[in-house]
């Protein structure tokens, strides 16, 4: 169950920005919005359609735990409901929103991998492909598995911030409930940073971030 009351931080990176009606089955083909929240107390809101995404509105945020105001080209205030840590609603005086950390179903957590699928993660984490729709750093990257030609599965995102001195911290949300920190880490060491990036260069240290259960786990690359 999500804590009561979330740390200020908790609302940090990205996360898909979508009207209370929004059907998660049509995420990906519809116009959607991301927000992209820094640590550094800025914002940008983001439009995205046709595979085409425009900068839409930028400012300044802050959140108490309880209250989100953003800053924009009008200044908004919701009340946040956390029915999960991945997914919060924005209640406003005139308009509600939804932050979502991934297109997935509200019981999304609830279905677990078989057995085979989860071993065969753990044994070869490159199984787990990486899916963005932009290349920058802006984006929600998809952690995605094909059980086989039929079956996609979602088993979460994560979105990342570049820290001083070469280092970057990667916020996982994990959408299955039941692959083990060190796995998270070898798909994004694996996965991200040697398949879908080519090793970068500009890289020394990676901080892994789960967000489901605040463990990190670091390593040097």
């Amino acid at each position: 169950m999500p804590r009561s009351r979330p740390l200020p931080q908790a609302v940090r990176g990205c996360w898909y920005y979508v009207p209370p009606s929004f059907e998660v089955e049509d995420g990906l083909d519809n116009p959607r919005q991301v927000m992209s929240f820094n640590v550094d107390g800025t914002f940008t809101r983001y439009e995205i359609k046709k595979d085409r995404r425009k900068d839409a509105e930028t400012g300044e945020y802050t959140f108490d735990g309880h209250f989100l105001i953003i800053r924009g080209r009008r200044t908004h205030t919701f009340r946040v409901h956390r029915p999960a840590f991945w997914r919060w609603k924005l209640e406003g005086k005139k308009k509600s929103w939804v932050l979502l950390r991934g297109l997935a179903s509200e019981d999304a957590r609830d279905n677990a991998l078989p057995e085979e699928d989860r071993r065969d993660i753990k044994l070869l984490p490159l199984r787990a492909r990486i899916e963005a729709d932009f290349s920058d750093e802006d984006v929600i990257h998809r952690v995605i598995y094909d059980q086989d030609e039929r079956q996609r599965r979602l088993l979460g995102t994560f979105f990342v911030e570049h820290l001083p001195g070469e280092h970057l911290w990667v916020g996982v949300t994990p959408l299955v409930c039941d692959l083990s920190p060190k796995t998270w880490e070898r798909i994004i060491k694996e996965s991200y940073l040697g398949k879908f990036l080519g090793k970068p260069k500009d890289i020394d240290a990676v901080t892994v971030h789960l967000l489901d259960c605040h463990q990190s786990r670091e390593f040097d690359l």
